[in-house]
């Protein structure tokens, strides 16, 4: 057995029963979405009562190798936010103790949280509800990760979900955008580090995190929200106004998808294919924001006191 690999200790066990397994400690959808639409810290608190999703890990399951540990918790890291964040703004609320590691007085504190965001322009209705099902996915990514992890696992850090602007119902869908795309490159760049199974997994959360993205950089686009790209390799979501020049792919203003355009192709992203961030190019937009945060930098931003594990330095 690679010595970086998880280590299934029932040998009938696979990322399909281990899918199982979270799930069922995990919220059912039909429960989740009606909790949404309570309001407020009272939708919060409903949603999450009698959902203990990490206070006792999977005992099937254990991780050896600091290679495959220390990559999954620096993706725990990342939905720590995101679920943070979709939390917030669907429900007004933070998420449960048991999901933060154990217990809230483990966790790091939560600055800049909003209230309730209630989206406004063109088909209100349908960001909400997508908001809505992407807190869903973004809860259960968390659930399975710490279910995996088990003991292994990190607590949620200090967040400062206001780390780029003040969250309100004019940017929500501008910083949504952002902390997808970012997230998306996360697990493409984290994928050469993962081993066997661990890829198949990693995998599974791109593709749920690559729907997230796609369907928020259209609604900006339909809502005429502009964000400016935060490195090199942002794309910032833009109608390049023409069935020619879409055809043309991606330019230096930006484009539909976050792909490589002729404005942004090198040795290792064709035209066409999606970028990869390393977890130092991550954590430089996740610290620097709204600018980069130099090398070395290993705490500001998003993460004001650093995300928790040994991937942790710009």
């Amino acid at each position: 057995m690679a010595s970086n690999e998880i280590e299934i200790l029932d040998t009938a066990a696979s990322v399909e029963k281990l899918n199982k397994i979270a799930a069922g400690r995990a919220l059912n959808r039909r429960r989740f979405m009606t909790a949404l639409g309570m309001t407020g810290a009272v939708a919060g608190a409903s949603m999450m009562s009698g959902c203990s999703v990490a206070s006792t890990p999977v005992s099937t399951v254990s991780i050896t190798g600091t290679g495959q540990t220390d990559a999954l918790n620096f993706l725990l890291n990342l939905k720590y936010l995101t679920a943070t964040f979709y939390s917030y703004i669907t429900t007004g609320a933070d998420i449960s103790a048991s999901a933060t590691g154990v217990t809230l007085q483990s966790s790091g504190a939560i600055s800049g949280a909003p209230a309730l965001i209630v989206p406004t322009g063109a088909n209100s209705q349908q960001t909400t509800d997508l908001l809505n099902e992407i807190y869903f996915d973004e809860w259960n990514h968390l659930a399975n990760l710490q279910s995996i992890l088990g003991y292994s696992g990190s607590y949620r850090p200090a967040i400062n979900l206001a780390a780029g602007a003040v969250i309100t119902a004019s940017n929500v869908l501008s910083i949504a955008r952002i902390l997808e795309d970012v997230t998306v490159t996360a697990y493409n760049g984290i994928a050469n580090v993962l081993l066997n199974s661990n890829v198949t997994y990693a995998m599974q959360l791109l593709g749920a995190d690559s729907f997230h993205a796609g369907a928020l950089r259209l609604i900006d686009i339909q809502n005429s929200i502009t964000s400016t790209a935060v490195d090199s390799l942002d794309v910032p979501p833009v109608d390049p106004g023409s069935s020619t020049a879409a055809a043309a792919g991606p330019t230096a203003t930006g484009a539909f998808f976050a792909t490589a355009g002729a404005a942004s192709t090198n040795a290792t992203t064709g035209q066409g294919f999606a970028f990869s961030r390393t977890t130092s190019q991550v954590l430089a937009v996740l610290y620097g924001t709204p600018s980069l945060a130099s090398t070395g930098t290993s705490s500001g931003g998003y993460f004001p006191r650093g995300v928790n594990g040994n991937i942790n330095t710009v």
